[in-house]
């Protein structure tokens, strides 16, 4: 696998499974940081970052 075309999950499902792939990798070095990366980015747009939401701020 060439290190710079680590695919970027597109659903939680997928991203679910680049957790536990890369929780149960060997990687090193910059293979691991691209990993890293590819689900950091997922993480970020498949968050809600619209609002600064508190749980349970709707009770009150």
């Amino acid at each position: 696998m060439k290190v710079d075309t680590v695919p970027v999950p597109r659903n939680p499902q997928e991203l679910d499974r680049a957790i536990r792939r890369y929780r149960s990798s060997n990687w090193r070095g910059r293979e691991l940081f691209c990993h890293w990366q590819a689900i950091r980015l997922a993480a970020l747009a498949q968050a809600d970052l619209s609002e600064d939401q508190i749980p349970g701020g709707d009770s009150y």
